[in-house]
């Protein structure tokens, strides 16, 4: 009975072990971070929280010259993400990254930061783009019209990225009059006149500049030119648990073929 168990044992443990292995081998997801910094300098820009897309290629956030989306048209003008999150979900899936400034306690004040850790499937996840609204204004944003490529065709991770968005990075939705009437998260006041024109890059912020931010939260004093710094998004691969479950797994199978030698050997002898 006591050598029935123990075998039973073994072929439980052992089990066990191969599990551990198969787990690793067939995990396909990906942890990445991703990191957001408003590199404005005290009495600058805010942002609004992220619009986080992944997808296999067939969205298309924007395109310079061409008219903006109903859902793009919603983030530049209010800064809220559900219409963009509607559009690309035929073809792929995405996450709000939040501050925790304000009110309303998830804006991106200047000098902060924020991240949040994502486990995504390389397979529908090939692309990334992103976009906020800078404010206060009419509908000004920071985003990508050329997706970044985070995994290969063989949903290899392309590697770890970093990069700075400056004043000549930031666009023009197009559906708003630059006036400041209307704008979001602004006291000047009035009410927003609708245009219908394509987006460009933005010709600046300046008549804000002077005004008084909502809640008490200071004077704008400072706006942006070409080479003004905004913001630095960080994307980078985390460990996963699971190549350390299939290494103890691998290890614990080595372990018990070098044990099952020893005991044959002994036996022999």
């Amino acid at each position: 009975m006591y050598k029935l168990t123990r075998t039973l044992s073994r072929a439980a443990v052992r089990g066990l072990a191969a599990a551990a292995c198969f787990a690793a081998v067939s995990a396909h997801a990906i942890n990445l971070k991703i990191k957001v910094e408003n590199l404005s300098e005290p009495g600058g820009l805010w942002l609004t929280p992220f619009f986080l897309g992944f997808h296999d290629g067939g969205f298309d956030l924007f395109d310079e010259g061409s008219a903006a989306s109903p859902g793009l048209e919603m983030l530049a003008e209010d800064g809220v993400p559900n219409g963009l999150a509607s559009e690309i979900a035929p073809y792929g899936h995405s996450a709000v990254l939040t501050g925790s400034d304000g009110p309303p306690g998830v804006l991106f004040a200047p000098g902060s930061m924020a991240y949040t850790l994502l486990s995504l499937n390389p397979g529908s996840s090939l692309y990334f783009n992103f976009a906020s609204m800078v404010i206060p204004s009419n509908d000004a944003f920071l985003g990508n019209d050329m997706a970044h490529m985070l995994f290969d065709g063989s949903g290899n991770f392309t590697g770890n990225i970093s990069f700075d968005l400056y004043g000549r990075n930031v666009w023009d939705a197009g559906t708003e009059a630059n006036d400041t009437f209307g704008a979001a998260f602004s006291t000047l006041g009035g009410t927003g006149t609708p245009t219908s024109l394509t987006v460009e890059q933005h010709g600046g912020l300046v008549n804000f500049e002077g005004s008084q931010l909502p809640a008490g939260l200071g004077t704008l004093n400072t706006t942006f030119g070409s080479d003004t710094p905004l913001a630095r998004i960080s994307v980078e691969q985390v460990p996963d648990s699971t190549q350390y479950i299939g290494l103890m797994g691998a290890i614990a199978l080595i372990g018990f073929r070098y044990a099952s030698k020893r005991r044959m050997g002994q036996s022999k002898a």
